[in-house]
């Protein structure tokens, strides 16, 4: 007798996990893994981010703080988007939580009533239709093809608005394809006047001009950014929502209720790492756009080219030589013939299937092994 159904069956866990734990098991029968299927930076967080914990700790106890975070906090973050997009904001529009994904939800449900349409691109990141699905919001889709770069077609955008439609939500650079859509694209976005959650979390590590927050094209949008990145702060949990003050009294009160706040010591690193960790930053981003070049040489020398310009983030997008073979069977064959864990593009939608997603946040000398190894397996 089949389970009845359940109200959470629609929301799909990441196949990368699978991918992740099967790695496990053939590393405990004593095989070499390369882990090339999470988008975690390789590096430590920045020096001064474990400095300012110790100091932190050390000069009050950890406590609940405001709602939305430390003011010392919210300032740094206004200085940033001052200095770095020359974006003005104030402290009264930020909100700081632990991690960006319960803040995706934030915005959502800011934007959305149950029952109405937000608009995503597809592929996207695996967990956007997932808070969708969990806030009562129907996704609908919209294509991004490999012939146009992957840039996103804001005519297409057009195209898919309705009079449900409530928002949609943007990620530039983005995951799983690595691509930083044009500023003429971000602008014509903008002019159609939809509500736009923009997830920035990549928008520092650009390789291909200055970074760009979406808050420059359209001063109304949501900005969903966070440490995790660019700071290779993936466990510290810090994240923040820039949002226009007459949506921030809502989104407060939903945070309040779920969360209360974020730890206080990890806000009082992050006012350091705002205010002091660039230059090592930069030096990481100089080494990820080092690999990136570098794995595009190598598939090219291997006549494997992407056919798009991967120029953003720490991914890049690849089609599967085998046809009729999908990115799942494609990714358990790699790990299992050539010991190599990659993300198969079924996990951020439709539009991902077809493709298997590289992350390069793993050293030169792994990304060079890795490829080699699939070629070996006549993989590639």
């Amino acid at each position: 007798m089949s389970p009845e159904p359940h109200h959470l069956d629609h929301i799909k866990s990441f196949i990368a996990m699978e991918v992740f734990a099967r790695a496990q098991e053939l590393e405990a029968q004593g095989r070499e893994i390369i882990h090339l299927e999470f988008g975690e930076p390789d590096f430590p967080a920045p020096d001064v981010a474990t400095e300012a914990l110790q100091e932190s700790l050390a000069a009050h106890p950890a406590r609940y703080t405001h709602t939305q975070g430390t003011q010392a906090l919210r300032e740094a973050i206004c200085r940033k988007y001052a200095r770095d997009y020359g974006v003005s904001i104030q402290p009264e529009q930020v909100l700081v939580s632990t991690g960006s994904s319960l803040l995706l939800f934030l915005a959502i449900r800011t934007l959305a009533p149950p029952g109405s349409e937000m608009l995503v691109t597809a592929p996207c990141y695996a967990c956007y239709e997932n808070l969708m699905h969990l806030a009562g919001v129907r996704p609908v889709r919209v294509p991004l093809r490999l012939e146009n770069g992957f840039q996103l077609d804001p005519e297409d955008l057009r195209r898919a608005m309705g009079p449900n439609t409530r928002g949609m939500i943007l990620n530039s650079p983005m995951n799983p394809t690595g691509v930083t859509f044009r500023p003429e694209v971000l602008q014509a976005i903008a002019e159609l006047g939809l509500p736009v959650i923009s997830d920035e979390i990549y928008a520092d590590l650009s390789y291909g001009g200055r970074s760009q927050s979406f808050l420059e094209f359209a001063p109304e949008a949501i900005a969903l950014n966070g440490f995790s990145k660019y700071y290779a702060m993936t466990g510290w949990r810090l994240g923040y929502l820039i949002m226009p003050p007459r949506l921030m009294s809502g989104a407060a009160r939903t945070h309040q209720s779920m969360m209360i706040s974020a730890t206080h010591f990890v806000q009082d690193a992050g006012v350091r790492v705002l205010d002091e960790a660039g230059p090592q930053c930069e030096e990481m981003k100089t080494e990820f756009n080092r690999r990136r070049q570098f794995l595009l040489q190598t598939l090219r020398e291997i006549g494997r080219d992407p056919g798009y310009e991967p120029d953003g983030a720490f991914y890049l997008m690849l089609q599967i030589p085998q046809p009729g073979l999908s990115s799942e069977e494609f990714s358990l064959q790699a790990l299992e013939q050539a010991g190599v864990a990659m993300t198969p593009g079924a996990d951020f939608g439709p539009g991902g299937e077809g493709f298997v997603r590289f992350s390069y946040a793993n050293s030169q000398e792994r990304l060079g092994r890795a490829v080699r190894q699939l070629v070996e397996a006549k993989l590639l």
